[in-house]
């Protein structure tokens, strides 16, 4: 009868101590899981607002397709400013004035350009730069600020003088020459 009830409490004891092992284990799997439910949601709502920005993004560049815009492209040391200018139908020289590169520059030297595509002649002649817009910045208070005439402001920037500019919008800022 002694060893009955010695293998009865032996595995009473077995059972607690499975129990707690289990109840930890259970803990730490709850655990992890509510870790990965909430890392696969913030995952799923990321992909959702890239989604959305990125249609927002190509909705409003399809409707503004038309205009034409100078771009910034990253011109490599490999890249000569003549076949750069062959492709946005442009000239050598009107890269070199809108960058305020020096005429003796035939290659790009890695960081990014403006270029001006489909122009062959900047009148008024005028180097520029790159601003990104702030929240309260207009067209006008750009030119002010830099001394620049809105008529030209708006000549380098078709597509903001057609609609409000928004923060992070480029603005290509003239320097007249």
């Amino acid at each position: 009868m002694y060893r009955f009830f010695r293998f009865l409490r032996f595995l009473l004891v077995l059972g607690l101590v499975a129990a707690v092992i289990g109840a930890v284990a259970y803990a730490i799997l709850a655990s992890s899981y509510n870790d990965a439910v909430s890392l696969y949601q913030q995952q799923v709502t990321a992909a959702v607002e890239t989604a959305v920005q990125s249609a927002l993004y190509d909705a409003t560049r399809t409707v503004e397709a038309p205009l034409y815009q100078y771009r910034l492209v990253v011109v490599t040391a490999n890249d000569s400013l003549e076949s750069v200018a062959e492709q946005y139908a442009t000239t050598p020289d009107v890269i070199r004035m809108a960058n305020g590169l020096a005429p003796s520059v035939f290659y790009g030297n890695g960081e990014a350009m403006i270029i001006p595509p489909g122009i062959q002649e900047l009148n008024p002649s005028r180097s520029l730069r790159v601003y990104v817009a702030e929240v309260g910045d207009t067209l006008q208070s750009i030119a002010s600020q830099n001394n620049v005439p809105l008529s030209v402001l708006e000549m380098d920037n078709p597509i903001l003088a057609a609609r409000e500019l928004l923060p992070g919008d480029i603005v290509f800022v003239a320097d007249l020459l």
